[in-house]
């Protein structure tokens, strides 16, 4: 939801544009290596921070990250201690979920709101869920933004809805026109012939405008195919979920229910 919210932030003029860098709105990060890089190069997974995002090694840094978490630590500290670069910002593609946690910072930064009440204003409340969302927060209470907001499955579809509703809801519009389309198109710098990234959505290979999707891990999924008007929302519990051609299968499951539904 954070790319959804930084739409909002982008239309009222708290962020002048996505060139601004992280580190303007927080001068923790000057010094880290995030310093060098604009709120787009984070969106797009372009910092060029390196980060090791192994899930089934314990001392990567994805797993030194949950251990901040569980022992009371603060996620704003770890963001800050990042020091080494991978690549220079904006030439390379690499997935890291804590840059996420970095435009948080800069949000807060940037408003003087945390990102609880800001998404309740601005996208949670006006979609009207059928359940309070509640998020994992770090040991000085400070939401966790790469992940840990808790949503009902329905909720998760509902939100999916909207934005295959470029924005609307209910007549009602919540992002920016043509927010939706930007921050979906796969603009990333990703190796040629390899997955299409946007602002912090996936665009499987072969998919056409309009289809794309946001994954988290375990089979975690959100659907969406504009063209059809179909949105799937999936959880789910799956270990092997890094295996070979999981997520290639399960893409295709989806398009072809979706197929199914709108021929």
């Amino acid at each position: 939801m954070l790319s959804a919210l930084l739409g909002t932030l982008l239309a009222d003029g708290t962020f002048p544009d996505l060139d601004a860098p992280v580190a303007r709105y927080v001068p923790g990060l000057i010094g880290s290596a995030h310093e060098g890089a604009t709120i787009r190069n984070v969106l797009q997974m372009a910092s060029g921070v390196e980060f090791d995002e192994d899930y089934l090694d314990q001392n990567s840094d994805i797993n030194r990250m949950g251990r901040v978490i569980a022992l009371g630590g603060t996620l704003d500290g770890f963001t800050a201690g990042l020091t080494a670069h991978a690549a220079q910002p904006g030439l390379g593609w690499q997935y890291v979920s804590i840059g996420t946690h970095g435009i948080g910072m800069a949000i807060r930064g940037a408003t003087g709101r945390d990102i609880p009440s800001l998404l309740s204003e601005r996208i949670i409340a006006p979609l009207g869920l059928e359940a309070e969302p509640y998020s994992l927060v770090d040991g000085e209470g400070v939401a966790f933004v790469p992940g840990g907001l808790n949503l009902t499955t329905r909720d998760h579809a509902r939100f999916g809805q909207m934005i295959a509703q470029d924005g609307v809801w209910q007549g009602t519009r919540i992002l920016p026109e043509g927010w939706v389309a930007q921050s979906t198109a796969a603009s990333a710098p990703t190796p040629p012939g390899a997955i299409g990234y946007g602002y912090q959505w996936w665009v499987p290979l072969g998919s056409q405008p309009g289809q794309f999707t946001a994954r988290g891990i375990y089979g975690q999924y959100l659907y969406v195919d504009r063209n059809r008007n179909v949105v799937i929302a999936a959880n789910g519990a799956d270990r092997g979920f890094r295996e070979p051609a999981v997520d290639d299968a399960n893409i295709a499951m989806f398009r072809r229910i979706a197929q199914i539904l709108a021929p």
